[in-house]
């Protein structure tokens, strides 16, 4: 499923999703979304605890956990 840029989904939807940075990328896991209140910006933490800021993201793709 792609979203276009006027569709949105909740922040909590992202924890636990997988994203690639590339097609090479094995993934990682996204363990929370926190909020750079300064920059006005999303940062994704994986399970490394690694922040990878929204912005960065432009051509990852984001595989979200089926089924609630």
């Amino acid at each position: 499923m792609k979203l276009s840029s006027n569709q949105s989904i909740p922040c909590e939807y992202l924890k636990g999703a997988c994203i690639f940075l590339s097609d090479e990328d094995e993934g990682r896991y996204i363990k929370d979304v926190i909020i750079d209140l300064n920059k006005h910006s999303l940062i994704l933490i994986d399970e490394n605890n690694e922040g990878m800021y929204w912005e960065s993201l432009r051509n990852a793709s984001i595989q979200l956990r089926g089924g609630r």
